[in-house]
């Protein structure tokens, strides 16, 4: 066999063995895309099937969102049905804390929060005066976006929530923190009656740095439509990745640093829960995490509660969260213990351990 034969049977081989690899490439190709469009199908039918369902769990809801994403699934779909259903979410949402429906008669002392495994009904002042209706208020957020941006929704969390969220969400610290924000919000949308005013006043007046309440309460009210919903908009992410959060909280620190109360002088959520925890039975802990997963018996919710309400009327901003000051906790959370011990002995009522704690 010549050279020149020899080539040319190698170039021969060759031509061969690349039509070999691209029928190969071109099959696992096809394979890829359909398996792809497999799982597209699949969620698909998940998420109409989801569709008008309030129900569903937050981690399934943000499940589901962050599945939407990746598939490229629009909204096109949704019947009329449910398309009112989510508008009437959206509505509550942008609306403030949701509140269930009362008899005509029910006086306005006792206002409830979202009612999620995770959130007390919360007591207010006797003189406060909720909202007429905060259908018709503006988002806390109006005036942070254009509509463009709101087509665009961010999945990633604001950093600051992380530890409340999944799993976090179902903990002491999650209840406290996630109760904190409800509350908060209820008292800004019934800002103009005097005992919202001084209870906000009291939260956000400690440093001379909190000049934009308004702005604040807009943030707050997004880490709450994200722990609902599973995402918030283009703008507000941009705003979160500016830090602004983490420069205010500096500010306020170091403010209060100069005033003799250094940064372990304050307590955050888990802080707090852990105090709480510490101080409590194992057989305690276990009857108050019952009612954190909704599983609870009536008179621990009532003395939870009462907990709950003291932190979230007596906590102060800093920026990226709530914080208890070392005091606040020893006497407050002290009180609250030795409550708890006197119910279970039979010698305090679980109503007046609540009756107690707010007065």
């Amino acid at each position: 066999m010549s050279p020149a034969d020899a080539d040319a049977r190698r170039r021969e081989r060759g031509v061969i063995a690349q039509r070999e690899y691209r029928k190969r490439h071109a099959s696992k190709v096809q394979s890829l895309q359909d398996e792809n469009q497999k799982l597209k199908d699949i969620i698909a039918e998940i998420d109409r099937a989801s569709h008008g369902r309030r129900a569903l769990p937050d981690d399934l809801r943000a499940a589901l969102f962050k599945a939407r994403d990746l598939a490229g699934i629009s909204d096109d779909g949704i019947g009329e049905q449910e398309e009112d259903a989510h508008t009437d979410e959206v509505e509550q949402v942008a609306a403030g804390p949701l509140l269930p429906e009362q008899p005509a008669h029910t006086p306005a002392a006792s206002t409830a929060v979202v009612r999620r495994a995770t959130t007390l009904e919360i007591k207010f002042p006797p003189d406060y005066q909720p909202p007429p209706d905060e259908r018709f208020s503006p988002r806390l957020d109006y005036g942070l976006w254009f509509e463009t941006d709101r087509v665009i929704r961010i999945l990633d969390p604001p950093t600051d929530i992380v530890p409340y969220l999944g799993a976090g969400m179902h903990t002491l610290a999650g209840s406290i923190f996630w109760s904190t924000m409800d509350y908060t919000l209820d008292l800004w949308n019934s800002r103009s009656a005097p005992p919202a005013a001084r209870l906000l006043d009291r939260m956000f007046s400690q440093s001379r740095h909190v000049v934009d309440t308004g702005y604040l309460l807009s943030l707050a009210q997004a880490r709450v439509d994200f722990m609902r919903k599973g995402f918030m908009f283009r703008k507000l992410s941009e705003q979160f990745e500016r830090n602004a959060m983490v420069d205010l909280q500096r500010l306020i620190s170091e403010h209060n640093k100069s005033r003799g109360l250094p940064s372990k002088y304050w307590k955050k959520p888990e802080e707090v829960a852990w105090n709480v925890l510490s101080q409590l039975t194992p057989g305690q802990a276990t009857r108050f995490q019952a009612v954190i997963e909704g599983k609870g018996a009536p008179a621990d919710e009532e003395m939870m509660r009462s907990m709950i309400t003291w932190l979230a009327q007596n906590y102060v901003c800093f920026g990226d969260g709530p914080r208890w000051s070392n005091i606040s906790i020893s006497v407050g959370i002290g009180s609250w213990v030795k409550g708890v011990n006197d119910a279970d002995a039979g010698v305090l009522d679980a109503s007046k351990l609540s009756a107690e704690m707010l007065s």
